[in-house]
């Protein structure tokens, strides 16, 4: 193409200066000001040139993208968040945490299982799954769906009762290094996923954030292990992920250290994972199209079990649900179930806790907009305060 366009170029010597100028313009970043007689040539020609003359296996590449951890999408193509239409109140705490860590996060709504048509529900529902259930997997699904009506190659998807560790976006980066020379792929990845991806997309599911974790007994050495600062004390670590850390393979003085990748097995609770375009093809068509077995998240251990669905785990997570104690807890128990406690608002956010994750973005969030002006003024300007009585004065 070069040589035509020079052939031409020679051909028109007659072109001036401003018109030659304009045509550089042109060609290298796009601007539509040329009007002479050559076809214009579209900019996206020059980012396919760059990054043909990188080198995608770098180091320098390598740290470049791991940096898109840092955005407001975590590297990822979008952030959605499920919550039922009337939890404003953990709307409000979803857009308070995106305001204060510099993410956008869109809210995609919940659904509630009476509203879904019989026709809709897919076959081999067990008679034991509750409607709450069967609303939980139509709110998942739909956001299957909205990834696929998207051109993103990746989701994160977040529930609504969630924290996780301030210094989140440093976690991820970590994590992009370590997936972008993962030693538990099954392949290598290809030029596009190098160029494109901090994450790989060699997976359908990338867990981020499960109640209970553990790998394939029979693959016991499947795992990727690494020096992690944000990895909570071991104090802090639920039984369940110490017993998952230690079946990994980590010897005690190694826990509250180290984070593990690993192929997924074992997995419950959906509070926080990412998905790839396959990934939502695959769970529509396993979990809708041709049945459902239970819970969404009990049904996607099932498949991983089987080995018919493709994802790792991240040990500990990177998220983690936040309690407080009372009914606010949950939106899948009916009312009157002894379990929801006497409390409707528990303990409050202020006093809520979280497991597993370093420290709570919550809290951080609450330090800092939390303000006492009068204090203030009495400490940087004293001489403004005439509210202390004086000795001796009425």
């Amino acid at each position: 193409m070069a040589v035509r366009i020079l052939s031409k170029a020679t051909a028109q010597f007659a072109l001036g200066a401003t018109g030659l100028l304009a045509l550089i313009l042109s060609l290298v970043i796009g601007l539509n000001i040329y009007d002479g007689p050559f076809p214009p040539i579209k900019a996206v020609l020059i980012p396919t040139f760059i990054a043909d003359s990188v080198d995608l296996k770098s180091a320098t590449h390598q740290a470049a993208l791991a940096t898109h951890a840092h955005n407001t999408s975590l590297g990822f193509g979008e952030i959605v968040y499920i919550s039922m239409p009337d939890r404003t109140d953990r709307q409000d705490a979803m857009n308070l945490l995106a305001y204060t860590f510099d993410l956008k996060l869109k809210f995609l709504p919940g659904i509630s299982g009476a509203d879904i048509s019989a026709k809709a529900i897919p076959d081999a529902v067990p008679r034991r799954l509750r409607q709450s259930e069967l609303g939980c997997w139509r709110a998942h699904a739909n956001v299957w769906r909205y990834l696929l009506d998207s051109n993103m190659d990746t989701v994160l998807v977040l529930e609504d009762d969630i924290d996780w560790n301030p210094n989140v976006k440093q976690t991820f980066e970590t994590l992009s290094l370590q997936m972008q020379n993962s030693t538990v792929r099954l392949n290598e990845p290809s030029d596009y996923e190098r160029a494109n991806a901090p994450y790989g997309l060699d997976w359908d599911i990338l867990y981020l954030g499960s109640c209970k974790h553990g790998g394939n007994p029979d693959f016991k050495n499947l795992v990727q292990l690494w020096d992690d600062p944000d990895v909570p004390d071991p104090e802090h670590l639920t039984k369940t992920t110490i017993e998952a850390l230690q079946s990994f393979g980590l010897a005690n003085a190694e826990i509250g250290k180290k984070r593990v990748l690993a192929p997924a097995y074992r997995t419950e609770c959906n509070t926080a994972y990412a998905i790839t375009r396959q990934g939502a093809q695959r769970l529509l068509f396993t979990m809708s199209y041709t049945g459902l077995h239970g819970a969404v998240d009990e049904d996607m251990t099932r498949l991983f079990r089987e080995g018919r669905l493709k994802g790792y785990t991240i040990t500990p997570p990177v998220f983690s649900q936040f309690r407080v104690g009372g009914a606010k807890d949950t939106d899948n128990k009916l009312p009157g179930d002894p379990r929801l406690g006497d409390s409707i608002n528990g303990k409050g956010n202020l006093h809520g806790w979280n497991y597993d994750i370093k420290g709570s973005a919550r809290q951080s969030m609450a330090e800092t907009l939390e303000l006492h002006v009068w204090e203030d003024y009495k400490r940087v300007r004293p001489e403004t305060f005439v509210g202390a009585k004086v000795e001796g004065t009425v």
